[in-house]
């Protein structure tokens, strides 16, 4: 049974860390038929996902309906290495432009790495046509290091810029990802914290968020109920969530990743007449 299906004119997104091939207990072979049986489940229109390789995200669309279609590229330049790649159903969404930069002082420089990361770290951007609707938007999907901190206010810098050009355009924005921190991390306020940036679990409406204290990293031990999200989905005011789930599913005691996908289904402020409450402050990731 699906966790959140789409519904009505509704966006649904989700952000997924596939988790790459590793050589542990947890096999690729054993884990995709999982997220295929998962996504085929969800149908979402549109999923940020960290850490796939070019063959993990092959193999995964090939298990997917013929409408989804995926885009990136590897952090170490072309097909090498991890992707924040994006899966997409083609017959919801067009995609109008695709941008990867790189979270370094040389972001158009493939593979490179700044601030004491311990990876090349991608952003890859999708601007959106959806064809119900007609709306634009733009979809950022990250992977945050997991060690340096001072790479993530620059990580905050790039995002919000991804943002800020996307609604500078008229268009709208979500940004996703793993951040590889919890939302009590300076990294969050950050990017949640001034006019731009707003997280869905914050803004959904109350009763419409389901399993908000589940930590999404959960290193295959199942549910852990400590609330420490690093996996996100943040939005521009022109998105109103009517729901979100960090979706836990499970098959005989096998999850196709350590982390929990999250997910949620934003409605086009414009076509309820709802603005979702965006909380004011003084700092502006785009500004550094």
């Amino acid at each position: 049974m699906a966790f959140l299906r789409p519904r009505g004119r509704a966006l649904s997104v989700m952000t997924a860390n596939l988790r790459y091939p590793a050589r542990d207990e947890h096999p690729w072979s054993e884990r995709l038929p999982l997220w295929a049986e998962l996504l085929r489940e969800e149908t979402p229109h549109v999923i940020g996902t960290q850490e796939g390789t070019v063959e993990q995200l092959d193999a995964l669309v090939d298990l997917l309906p013929e409408r989804y279609v995926w885009t990136g590229e590897g952090r170490a330049g072309g097909d090498a290495g991890e992707f924040t790649a994006v899966v997409f159903d083609s017959r919801r969404l067009d995609a109008e432009a695709v941008a990867i930069r790189w979270i370094s002082e040389t972001p158009e420089v493939a593979g490179s790495r700044s601030w004491g990361s311990s990876h090349p770290r991608t952003i890859t951007s999708v601007d959106f046509r959806d064809r119900v609707g007609g709306h634009r938007f733009r979809f950022v999907n990250v992977h945050v290091d997991h060690r340096s901190d001072r790479a993530r206010p620059h990580a905050a810098r790039m995002l919000g810029e991804e943002a800020r050009t996307a609604r500078d355009a008229g268009s709208e924005a979500v940004v996703v990802g793993d951040f590889n921190v919890d939302q009590h991390h300076r990294l969050w306020s950050l990017l949640t914290k001034g006019p731009l940036l707003a997280d869905a679990i914050e803004t959904a409406a109350p009763g419409t968020v389901v399993d908000e204290d589940v930590d999404t990293f959960h290193f295959y031990r199942g549910v852990r109920r400590g609330g420490r999200r690093i996996d996100w989905i943040l939005h521009t005011e022109g998105f109103a969530p009517l729901a979100v789930v960090t979706n836990t599913f499970t098959r005989a005691g096998r999850f196709p990743s350590d982390h929990f996908p999250v997910q949620a289904l934003l409605a086009w402020s414009a076509d309820v007449d709802v603005s979702p409450p965006h909380r004011a402050g003084s700092e502006d990731p785009s500004a550094e």
